[in-house]
Order: C-alpha cells, then structure tokens, then sequence
C-alpha cells in the first residue's frame, strides 16, 4: 500500500523544493511520478499531498478582502475549468496524456528560461477573469500545470508580489480542491488509491516544512536553476520512459 521508495524520494524532493524555493510542487512531481506510473495514475497519488500542502501555504496568512471578492469570477470558473480537467485526464488515452504533459512541461520551462512577462489585457477584465480562470483551472486539475496561467493572470491584475502570492496560493487551493472532489466522485479516488495518496501526504510535508526551515540559506537563482533542471529532466523522462516507450 505504501507508495515505492521511488514514489516517495519523488514527493519529498519536489516538496522539499517547493518549501525552498516556491517552485511549484506538481510541475516537478507529476511527469517524475507519470514516468513510472503513468500520468492518470500520478495525479491520482499526488492529489493528497498537493491539497496538504496548498492548505498549508495559506494557514496562519492573513489575507484582505477585497482582492480575494475580486476574483471570486476566476476562481469560480477555475473551480468548473479543474473539474473539466479531471474528466479529461480520465478519458484521454495514456500515450496522449504522456506526450500532452511532457509537452506542456517542457513549453513552461522554454518560458521560464526566456525570462518573458506575459500580460492580459484586461480593459475587459471581467472576460479575461472567466477566460484564465477556467483554462488555469483545466490545466490544474488535468496535470497540476495551471500555476504559471494563474501567476500571468494576477500579474496583469498590477499586484504586488506579496499580494500575489496570497492570491496564487487562495486560487491553487481551491483548484486543488475541486480536484481532489471530483476525483473521489469519479470513482478515481478510491478507497486503495486514496489509502496511497494519504500516505504520501507524509513525505509531501515533511519535505516541504525542511524546504519552508532553509528558505534562503542559497540564492533565489540557485534554487530556480535547480528547479528548471528537474521539471526538464522529469517532462524528458516522461517522454522517453513513461508507458509506451519513446513513441
């Protein structure tokens, strides 16, 4: 029932990074963990531990208002948009899913290398909040890949970066959320399977809290090299070693 030694190193080292760094959790976890279990398989395990941790990146953040009623349209259509993405991840077939998700890694870390800023334009904010919102919450829920739309969005909405980050975290949450509900109500979410999640949520945070105890014993561009280098080498993995082979 416990998931393997590999599984395990797999968790705690994106978590561990995750809690350092900030670099997102799913992005490094998802196409490591898809290379040897598949990708429907290691959303289905990484469910848990990414719901502990996004709980609790907000526990004890005191957060004002106004921005979160701000977004209370994207949020909900993200809500729509995660559960869209599970039902995506359930139905697409798995050679489809596995070059879908290595893709989709690999075109993140070509934006994260370039150094871009993307921006909405929001003269029509309201059309923009729905629009991101659910296509934020469809890569969420579908392959944990939603975080870097959802930092796009609030970057355009002129936040400062404390604020963000207490909007990415509220919004991840919640897409995390419904995730993890439509999951179980799919029947993905069973009693062995979510046996397997909840034992993974052990090594998820004790990860995470060690990342959370060294922040900022390395430089940020460190950290953020480090993270590039694994979300790459695990969306290759999955490419070359996940089911079906190089094909």
């Amino acid at each position: 029932m416990w998931p393997s030694w590999e599984q395990t190193l797999i968790v705690f080292a994106a978590a561990l990074l995750e809690g350092a760094v900030g670099f997102d959790f799913g992005l490094v976890a998802a196409p490591a963990l898809g290379s040897l279990i598949g990708v429907l398989n290691a959303v289905v395990l990484l469910s848990l531990p990414n719901l502990s941790i996004a709980v609790s990146k907000i526990l004890g953040v005191k957060t004002p208002p106004d921005p979160v009623r701000r977004l209370m349209p994207f949020i909900g259509a993200g809500g729509l948009g995660a559960a869209a993405g599970v039902i995506t991840l359930i139905v697409t077939p798995p050679i489809v899913l596995k070059w879908g998700t290595g893709l989709l890694v690999l075109l993140i870390a070509a934006y994260s290398l370039s150094r871009l800023r993307l921006q909405l334009d929001l003269r029509d904010e309201s059309f923009f909040a729905y629009l991101a919102g659910l296509v934020s919450g469809w890569l969420s829920g579908l392959t944990y890949a939603g975080g870097p739309l959802i930092i796009i969005y609030l970057d355009s909405l002129q936040m400062n970066r404390s604020r963000m980050a207490k909007m990415m975290n509220i919004s991840a949450l919640a897409f995390t959320a419904i995730q993890v509900a439509a999951l179980s109500g799919t029947g993905n979410l069973l009693p062995l399977s979510a046996a397997r999640s909840l034992l993974a949520v052990f090594p998820a945070l004790a990860g995470f809290l060690i990342g959370r105890r060294i922040r900022g014993a390395f430089a940020p561009e460190v950290g953020y090299t480090v993270g590039l280098s694994l979300m790459t080498a695990a969306a290759l993995a999955l490419l070359i070693f996940g089911p079906g082979g190089w094909k």
